[in-house]
């Protein structure tokens, strides 16, 4: 309870003041716990970041749900996929800005460490079966995930920021331009 207590804490923190403007000192005093309780359970303020980082990306694989894709019905798995995401992220305002300050952030770790334990923004075994059956483009599958979720995230982010308003025509048009960068 008290991991989760500070979890919420920093994530709001963070995502108001900034990943390099919110001591530990703030992080614990705003969740009513000691700063040694918080370093019982990190090292470090990267590490707490970084660990925040890959519980969020846990939850959106969750919801992606990769479980049983279709191979006949590839696109329409891909439409769906976008879907989840796109939902997610406008669900879930505070932690799609949460991860757009890391992933421009560095913040003390090397990218063949976050990639060890993380595979996103959308996991390439998704990719890796559309590749395999010709059904997308012979690029990298990193590239092919970024350029999808980065689609997503950037509408989100204009929609979040009230420099769009989202509706299931634009949302579909996202999903339809981005299928259409890496379509075979």
């Amino acid at each position: 309870m008290k991991k989760q207590d500070i979890f919420n804490t920093a994530l709001s923190l963070i995502v108001s003041q900034g990943l390099h403007a919110t001591p530990m000192a703030q992080i614990a005093k705003e969740a009513n716990v000691a700063a040694g309780t918080i370093y019982h359970y990190f090292k470090s303020k990267e590490e707490m970041i970084h660990e925040l980082y890959v519980n969020i990306h846990e939850e959106l694989n969750e919801v992606m749900d990769l479980s049983d894709i279709d191979m006949d019905n590839y696109e329409a798995e891909f439409d769906a996929l976008c879907l989840r995401i796109f939902k997610y992220l406008i669900q879930n305002p505070i932690k799609y800005y949460f991860l757009q300050q890391y992933e421009n952030s560095p913040v003390g770790f090397s990218k063949d460490e976050l990639n060890k334990n993380t595979e996103f923004p959308i996991p390439v075994k998704f990719f890796q079966l559309g590749k395999e059956n010709k059904l997308l483009k012979p690029l990298p599958l990193s590239l092919i995930s970024n350029l999808v979720f980065n689609n997503i995230a950037t509408s989100v982010g204009l929609h979040l920021s009230e420099k769009i308003e989202m509706d299931k025509e634009i949302i579909q048009a996202v999903i339809d331009g981005s299928w259409n960068m890496i379509k075979a």
